[in-house]
């Protein structure tokens, strides 16, 4: 079984690529995930879509109403991110979740499907950091350096990760999701909302 650490990056830097390859800032999404390989795709797609429009909403230039428009794309971006890492949790959870054991499995502080969003983050900035290196000059000097650091983190995430799914597999870990549950995207939830009905 190919490591899922290695899995996920193979499509996370497929989006990245593809997002690249075309002109568009806030293009439609390209496939409907349809399974694992699918769901990291839409992770990565929907963090570099996100990255960019981040990049964009501080230009000086832009009006009042150009910031607000870039300002909710961002929060919708930022909803849909957590959705994608809530549906890689419950697909993970389904396949990585051994028979209950007699001994109590350990926890960890976050879910796989929120480490694969660390990991995809990761992907995003090691790109965008080999252009600033590229680049030359002032920018290659900050950057490089920063490079090498996103490199190692990369790997020791992706050993994280692989590990974590080791003991997922072997029952010494419970799967456990964490969601969001986020309040400022419900009009039922946010008081600055509900309050202008």
């Amino acid at each position: 079984m190919k490591r899922l650490a290695s899995q996920a990056s193979g499509e996370f830097e497929r989006a990245i690529a593809r997002y690249h390859a075309q002109p568009e800032l806030d293009p439609s999404f390209p496939e409907a995930p349809k399974d694992l390989d699918g769901h990291f795709f839409a992770k990565a797609w929907i963090d570099t879509v996100q990255w960019h429009l981040e990049d964009e909403i501080r230009r000086m230039d832009l009006s009042g109403p150009e910031v607000l428009s870039l300002k909710r794309r961002i929060d919708s971006l930022n909803q849909a991110r957590t959705d994608a890492v809530e549906a890689m949790d419950h697909l993970l959870q389904a396949q990585l979740s051994p028979e209950i054991r007699e001994v109590v499995p350990s926890l960890r502080t976050e879910s796989l499907g929120w480490a694969l969003d660390r990991l995809s983050i990761l992907h995003l900035k090691r790109f965008h950091m080999r252009v600033e290196v590229e680049r030359g000059g002032r920018a290659a000097e900050r950057a490089n350096p920063r490079l090498i650091v996103l490199n190692q983190q990369l790997e020791h995430l992706g050993l994280a990760i692989d590990s974590l799914v080791d003991d997922l597999l072997s029952g010494a870990v419970r799967y456990v999701r964490y969601e969001q549950h986020k309040l400022y995207n419900d009009p039922d939830t946010n008081p600055a909302l509900y309050h202008v009905k």
